[in-house]
């Protein structure tokens, strides 16, 4: 059924997207193509496809100068080149949104949430598959620890950790807290 579900969805777009080099193969090659490419992440595609798809439309209606901030997707070969450079490895369900889109444009407002209060404005962006390796972390507090989002206004960001050091569970999304003497 994921399988299925995988096909249906996603071959026309893949044909779409590739249509040039697509033009004389039977639907078979394209699906062999596509699955040779894709088909590492079959049990997420499906659904973070139509989660990106869903939000480019409701920002089409609500927030259109946004669009045009996402970036295209990357390539297997970048993160693996990632990977090799952080030393880490990456989770499949985030290595699969990369291929559909590389994050964002530092922009305001940010794709992941934007607020004022009073005299505070926040606004995240989601940070690229490079921009997040150029801040991948190595000190006390946040080792092995891959920036998620960025804040133009206060320089916060999310973290993922990528292994299960400092109390932290591999994969675990969080804020740095800073520790205050009280």
């Amino acid at each position: 059924k994921v399988g299925y579900k995988f096909c249906k969805i996603n071959i026309f777009s893949y044909f779409f997207r590739n249509e040039k080099s697509q033009r004389n193969k039977s639907w078979k090659a394209i699906f062999m193509d596509m699955y040779s490419d894709l088909g590492r992440y079959i049990q997420y595609y499906a659904t973070l496809k139509k989660a990106w798809d869903d939000l480019e439309k409701y920002l089409a209606q609500h927030c259109p100068r946004m669009i045009g901030s996402l970036k295209e997707s990357v390539q297997e070969e970048d993160l693996d080149a990632v990977e090799a450079q952080i030393g880490c490895k990456l989770p499949d369900d985030y290595r699969c949104s990369f291929r559909i889109h590389n994050g964002q444009k530092l922009v305001v407002p940010g794709l992941m949430g934007s607020m004022a209060l009073s005299n505070h404005y926040r606004s995240e962006d989601l940070l690229d598959i490079d921009t997040a390796a150029g801040g991948f972390q190595q000190r006390l507090g946040l080792k092995q620890c891959l920036p998620l989002t960025f804040c133009i206004h206060t320089g916060l960001s999310q973290y993922m950790a990528l292994e299960s050091v400092e109390g932290r569970n591999s994969y675990e999304i969080f804020y740095q807290c800073p520790v205050r003497d009280l």
